[in-house]
């Protein structure tokens, strides 16, 4: 879900954005007026923060970090729910009453000892404003919405990522993928080629693979590696639609399964 929200002091000590109602109506069982506040459930949002905007609407910082943020609610006549980024404004310096354009991937819901995840909206795209931004941040937002359509189910393979404790990994993905359906091909190489290098990294440093596995993984993800560093990045050598297709599906087929594995193993 793409939503665009103001950044506000909320509380004394909170700072952060009200999440869409039609967000926290649509999932009524983890966002329940008469629970949530009361019944020990810790809520987290696993998102990615495109652009941030200032009052007029002006593109201040292409942020582009994904995030884990807690989300709180606020009782009243009716409860308000927020996502907190308290620890975002003051470690990046984001004014208060800026507009950030944030993409939210997963919810993470904690109670006691379990824990579980859910993505928001599996297999589609939700374009909601949570504030009245101005209308050139509107007309921007939905132009990218326009771009982040085009990646269809891939969506889920960012949310597994993420619920796997891959964050930096669904980060570069998503990037990857965003300049990829806006044709900038040899820019969306370089990100799939980050992904298959942290992919590398985390079979690497995993032992949970069984049999031969691990090391026929990284052999493969070295290659993939090598291959996809030949793609425009050296003399005679280019990066076109062919070789940047081929590197997307490399890096979203290795993201799918090495998430999922993951997620299996850790009792995801």
């Amino acid at each position: 879900m793409l939503f665009i929200g103001k950044l506000k002091r909320l509380t004394e000590k909170v700072i952060g954005t009200e999440l869409p109602t039609e967000l926290t109506d649509h999932y009524s069982s983890i966002f329940d007026p008469a629970t949530f506040t009361t019944s020990g459930l810790s809520v987290y949002a696993n998102a990615h923060i495109y652009r941030v905007f200032n009052e007029k609407g002006d593109v201040v910082k292409e942020f582009n970090k994904d995030i884990v943020a807690p989300v709180a609610g606020l009782s009243g006549f009716y409860t308000t729910y927020i996502l907190d980024l308290t620890e975002v404004h003051l470690g990046y310096g984001i004014p208060i009453g800026y507009f950030l354009e944030v993409l939210l991937i997963s919810l993470t819901v904690k109670s006691g000892s379990k824990q579980f995840e859910t993505l928001i909206y599996p297999d589609e795209l939700k374009y909601l404003e949570s504030s009245s931004p101005p209308s050139n941040v509107s007309t921007l937002v939905k132009s990218n919405v326009n771009v982040l359509k085009e990646l269809g189910n891939t969506y889920e393979v960012i949310g597994h990522l993420s619920v796997a404790g891959l964050q930096d990994i669904a980060a570069d993905l998503l990037e990857g993928l965003r300049r990829f359906y806006s044709s900038d091909y040899e820019g969306s190489i370089k990100f799939f080629r980050k992904v298959v290098e942290g992919l590398r990294n985390v079979v690497k440093g995993t032992d949970v693979f069984e049999g031969n596995r691990k090391e026929f993984l990284y052999e493969y993800l070295s290659k993939a590696y090598q291959l996809i560093s030949n793609f425009g990045e050296h003399a005679g050598t280019r990066g076109s639609l062919h070789e940047a297709r081929l590197s997307r599906d490399i890096a979203l087929s290795l993201s799918r399964y090495l998430a999922e594995y993951l997620r299996l193993k850790q009792g995801g």
